[in-house]
């Protein structure tokens, strides 16, 4: 099968399953038409969704409520022992794998750790890979912002796991909305995201799943990056190999997907800014660029390759999914008016760049996006905005308001002594 057939069952399969059961028949029979092999294909697919256990469609890490255990959890694994850490409770789950809250167990001193490991009966070769990578991934990364790895081993049944930096946190958009951070504010902890993401990219590691619930805060403020479980190893692709860096069937967050994740195109560094420029945009206005979270991967495709976000100034004045433009400025900037103008502009101007269709056209790193978040808080001017003059002698004002008061006075004492040398020429 070609890449292009493949990806017209995807699509036809992923609309039938958002489909109602009665209506699925009829629309199977107007999209496949007269091509059974397709039909064919999409109703294996069908089948086969019926018979997965329930759990295999949580997201590959969610969050469980503190103190309880999360529906398809395996409390067999709670009380056992790995690498002298003792598994307390799960604390996050998913299709692949399982992650505990776990204590030192010898009783030296109080240690918390969090360890990740496959679910029992999920040691599919393809799934063991993808975990091997990420613990590769963590191997080689030792920043402060990202969560660091301990240790690595196999349990008793041959179970891969590893022992993680345990992080008690909060993601950064409710971090920043309970302790109503400002737009500055928040703009200065975003570019602490920024460094941990460019830290992994200048090792070749594309993070491909960036989104607030895998950017958590400390309550000292400290920014922690999680869950590199299908991050992307660079290096690994071989060159000219373009197949490597392609994926028929995606696996993402749709709303803070690229639209190149979307289409199975090619991934790169780039991805993981238009994944930041989304973030920012939840970060700065409340909203997000598209909704997306219960759409067929179709739709998601087509969403992101056509429709255009609107501007983060405009959105904060509309009121979507009872979220009004004061709810919005009430943790931001405290009046909508206020908000509004702050983010006209530079902002503006700033968080589209990063959330272009064209990955050429976004900034060329993060690090540059970062930089540009930068200029924007010193009052420089950013490469985000067309150059001219009077932008410049703008920026300039902003950022010596009492030189630039201080030369006018000046000038104008010098022009009015001027105009009375030349009253008293005339007299």
């Amino acid at each position: 099968m070609t890449p292009e057939y493949l990806a017209r069952i995807r699509a036809i399969y992923e609309a039938a399953l958002a489909k109602d059961t009665l209506e699925r028949a009829a629309f199977l029979d107007q999209e496949c038409q007269s091509d059974e092999a397709i039909r064919r294909q999409v109703d294996l697919l069908l089948a086969a969704q019926q018979r997965v256990p329930a759990w295999l469609n949580e997201p590959l890490l969610a969050a469980a409520p503190i103190g309880e255990s999360p529906a398809g959890a395996f409390p067999q694994m709670a009380g056992r022992q790995l690498s002298g850490y003792k598994l307390v409770r799960e604390i996050g789950h998913g299709g692949m794998g399982s992650v505990y809250l776990a204590e030192r167990s010898d009783g030296a001193f109080r240690k918390q750790v969090a360890i990740k490991l496959v679910r029992p009966g999920m040691n599919d070769a393809n799934i063991l890979s993808r975990f091997r990578q990420e613990r590769e991934i963590l191997a080689s990364l030792d920043h402060p912002g990202i969560a660091r790895l301990l240790d690595a081993a196999t349990t008793d049944e041959g179970l891969p796991y590893f022992v993680m930096e345990f992080v008690e946190g909060q993601p950064i958009d409710r971090w920043c909305d309970e302790r109503k951070l400002n737009l500055t504010q928040r703009l200065v902890l975003f570019r602490t995201v920024c460094d941990a993401v460019q830290y992994a990219h200048q090792r070749l590691i594309v993070h491909c799943d960036l989104k607030p619930g895998n950017i958590l805060v400390t309550a000292d403020g400290d920014v922690k990056l999680l869950d590199f479980g299908i991050a992307r190893l660079l290096r690994h692709e071989p060159a000219g190999d373009k197949t490597t860096t392609r994926t028929l069937m995606p696996v993402m967050t749709p709303e803070y997907a690229s639209p190149e994740q979307a289409n199975g195109d090619i991934i790169t560094t780039l991805t993981d800014v238009y994944s930041l420029g989304v973030v920012l945009y939840e970060l700065l206005t409340g909203h997000r660029p598209h909704h997306l979270l219960k759409a067929a991967m179709r739709e998601v495709a087509r969403v992101l390759a056509e429709e255009e976000p609107t501007r983060p100034s405009m959105v904060v004045a509309t009121t979507q999914e009872r979220l009004t433009p004061q709810a919005v400025s009430e943790v931001r900037e405290g009046d909508p008016n206020r908000l509004r103008k702050r983010l006209e502009g530079d902002l503006d101007c700033i968080v589209l760049t990063a959330l272009r269709k064209e990955p050429v056209r976004r900034y060329s790193s993060v690090e540059a996006f970062g930089e540009d978040l930068g200029r924007h808080l010193e009052n420089r001017p950013v490469k985000a905005r067309e150059d001219s003059f009077w932008y410049r002698a703008n920026r300039f004002v902003r950022r010596h308001p009492s030189g630039v008061a201080t030369g006018i006075l000046i000038a104008l004492s010098a022009a009015a002594g001027l105009f009375t040398k030349i009253g008293k020429a005339h007299v």
